[in-house]
């Protein structure tokens, strides 16, 4: 996974997302100009930025990061402390849930130490106690 940048304001998060689920931005501006074609109206900047949302891009990278995760204990932790605070049991949410402006930066840093070295990852890892306490 390349370096992920801070984030002050959802316009930046976003961007942070792009980058980091490799969004296509030719297909993103696409859909903009296409809504803007059909509406004969400029769109304002915030929606114009969350149309730009590649889901095939985000679906790529959830799933091969849930696929190597999932049968890890701890990650199985987060990922259940992350779904409830949707009041849910799913793993998935809880991965959609980490993933979330509140908890990326954290996540990326647990996936960071566990894609480098998965053996490492432990309870006593600091990333990991950091995000758990977050959550």
């Amino acid at each position: 996974m390349d370096p992920i940048k801070t984030y002050t304001t959802n316009a930046q998060y976003r961007q942070c997302l792009r980058e980091l689920f490799k969004m296509n931005p030719e297909i993103c501006d696409a859909k903009v100009a296409n809504t803007e074609k059909h509406n004969q109206e400029a769109i304002d900047d915030e929606t114009a930025d969350e149309m730009r949302y590649d889901n095939d891009a985000v679906e790529k990278i959830m799933d091969h990061v849930y696929e190597k995760t999932k049968n890890h204990s701890l990650f199985q932790e987060l990922y259940k402390k992350g779904a409830a605070k949707m009041i849910s049991l799913d793993p998935e949410i809880g991965l959609c849930i980490l993933f979330s402006y509140d908890y990326l930066l954290l996540f990326r840093n647990c996936l960071d130490v566990f894609f480098k070295s998965p053996h490492e990852f432990k309870a006593e890892t600091p990333e990991f106690i950091v995000l758990m306490a977050k959550l």
